[in-house]
């Protein structure tokens, strides 16, 4: 039975739930920050979800911040007690989050003054949602969200044979859900996410599985095809067409009719051509270069980009019509994996195994085990391989254990990775590779006598120094070209996003909310290079800090995604 904690200064959320759903365990209702933390306290780990509601009409005392001086001495006492009270939710939301990262939870309010998007999304509550005066409707609400959450709390993280790894998070599995359900509609998708986010592969082997089309899947990279080709390539050509057309042939909408059809880099086609794109997604229908006959297209389209498209719509560079067309209210984003710094170590245990399957790898692998005496499986799929930072207790003749050092972990760990996940996998290859070939072509000289008798053969440690040097010729580029960005003219540039709220001074507060977190990160957590670069003051590390913790910007979150 899945146990709720309800965090509410009334009994009637709670009252609703006890009435509508049994079968959950429902704790006692928490009336406050302080009976929230020592219930959460009390039952470490066994609560499965939080509910929690945004206005709390309770003493003074009891409202958070508990240290109210700061904001006293900015306005009158009365209006900043009511101001406290009307978003007490959310300072509680944000408290628990230093303790509780990963905690579901979902902001509720029957209040329809208090506006929860911008404040649930930057505090990371699995849902928000506006109740209604009728019971029977906020119940049925408020389980379906209940459900889904819990019911992605529940289902594997990953498959064996599944490429694509999901992690932990209740971010990821609540994206997985996601394209799960838009891979079942008609609807197109887009996939946004930075180079090397496994755009293409999650399309492949999740989407496309999933869509339930019996056709095929046809990816097509739009930025590797010539713009005077492009038009043959996606709807095909007739004979004659063009000079050099001498004989006619299907594109890709055509090879891809009944399945699904992804294209990469889609800001890549021209506007001539999203026209004719969005004429498929409007009709069904398209002709071949050179042809008056028109085809009837049926796919499931998913397109993929790195950029910015409603800036490119806002530019002209991208037909608006086309955009809304591609819906973009579903459109959903792959992190990169230095936002996957809480899934890291599976991470590296994931990807480990794969390059170590790989061709060449596993033939070394092979040759290693052969050598010392070791009864690793031969058949096809993953090899019984593992990874980490401690020698394992106990010999298992039958798997490989790579040994990094804690520096080496470290490292990774707070790598930023610009290639994302192509480049964590093409280093994790090379190390590998590396490590082995040392070990399998010198192996007498390396270990005298017979190499099968040495103490632990299954454990093969990485060289912290071949971590460094794969890693060291991105950091120094990464360096450059920061200091590049700051040479060019006066200042420091970032990009922020501009969300709008309830007042200038929350969308003020945001931006230099982001602006803060950047600057924290390019300066490696440095606070007096920050004040340096503020204040022109080496010693204003204080003051920066003070700053940041007035904005809801918590240190030890962005130490924590820095590896630290």
């Amino acid at each position: 039975m899945s146990s709720i904690l309800i965090i509410d200064d009334e009994d009637s959320y709670h009252e609703l739930v006890r009435r509508y759903m049994p079968e959950y365990e429902l704790l006692p209702v928490a009336r406050c920050y302080r009976e929230a933390a020592e219930a959460l306290r009390r039952r470490a780990g066994k609560i499965d979800l939080v509910l929690l509601d945004v206005h709390f009409n309770i003493a003074d005392e009891e409202l958070l911040p508990f240290d109210k001086g700061p904001l006293l001495a900015k306005g009158e006492r009365s209006r900043v007690i009511e101001r406290l009270r009307r978003t007490q939710g959310l300072q509680i939301l944000d408290r628990l989050r230093e303790s509780y990262p990963d905690l579901p939870l979902i902001v509720m309010t029957s209040r329809d003054d208090l506006p929860l998007g911008v404040d649930a999304e930057r505090l990371h509550a699995e849902e928000y949602t506006y109740l209604l005066a009728d019971d029977y409707l906020d119940a049925r609400s408020l389980k379906l969200q209940i459900e889904g959450i819990l019911a992605r709390q529940q289902q594997p993280a990953e498959t064996p044979d599944e490429p694509f790894f999901w992690g932990k998070t209740p971010a990821m599995l609540s994206l997985r859900r996601r394209l799960g359900i838009l891979a079942r509609g008609r609807l197109p998708i887009i996939i946004q996410g930075a180079t090397g986010t496994g755009k293409s592969l999650l399309c492949r082997e999740f989407i496309h599985p999933h869509s339930g089309r019996s056709g095929a899947f046809v990816a097509v990279d739009l930025s590797t095809i010539p713009s005077d080709l492009m038009a043959a390539h996606l709807f095909g050509v007739t004979k004659g067409a063009y000079t050099g057309a001498i004989a006619s042939r299907d594109g890709v909408l055509a090879r891809a009719h009944g399945g699904t059809l992804f294209l990469d880099e889609i800001g890549n086609l021209s506007l001539e051509l999203q026209k004719s794109l969005l004429l498929v997604l409007q009709e069904g229908t398209y002709r071949p270069v050179g042809s008056v006959q028109e085809r009837v297209a049926d796919i499931k389209l998913v397109v993929a980009t790195n950029e910015d498209l409603a800036a490119m719509v806002r530019s002209g560079r991208f037909r608006e019509d086309l955009f809304m067309r591609l819906n973009p209210a579903t459109a959903v984003t792959l992190p990169g994996l230095a936002e996957r710094r809480d899934d890291f170590y599976e991470l590296l245990s994931f990807f480990l195994r794969r390059v170590a399957s790989e061709a060449y790898n596993r033939d070394l692998v092979l040759q290693y085990a052969s050598q010392r005496g070791l009864s690793l499986p031969t058949q096809e799929g993953a090899l019984a391989v593992s990874v980490g930072s401690v020698v394992p207790t106990r010999p298992d003749p039958s798997r490989i254990h790579f040994l990094l050092h804690p520096s080496s972990l470290k490292l990774m760990r707070g790598f930023e990775w610009p290639g994302n996940f192509r480049h964590f996998e093409m280093t994790l290859s090379n190390l590998v590779t590396f490590t082995l070939v040392e070990l399998v072509e010198r192996a007498p000289q390396i270990e005298p006598g017979d190499p099968a008798l040495a103490s632990r053969p299954e454990v093969v440690p990485i060289p912290a120094k071949t971590v460094s040097d794969l890693l060291r010729p991105m950091t120094l580029a990464r360096r450059e070209e920061a200091a590049a960005a700051v040479s060019e003219g006066p200042g420091r540039r970032m990009s922020v996003r501009l969300i709008a709220a309830e007042s200038l001074n929350s969308v003020s507060c945001a931006v230099e909310r982001q602006y803060l977190e950047q600057l924290f990160d390019q300066c490696e957590g440095d606070l007096g290079e920050m004040g340096r670069i503020l204040l022109d003051d080496g010693e204003a590390g204080r003051k920066i800090q003070l700053r940041m913790n007035q904005l809801g910007i918590k240190l030890r979150s962005l130490k924590r995604k820095r590896g630290e």
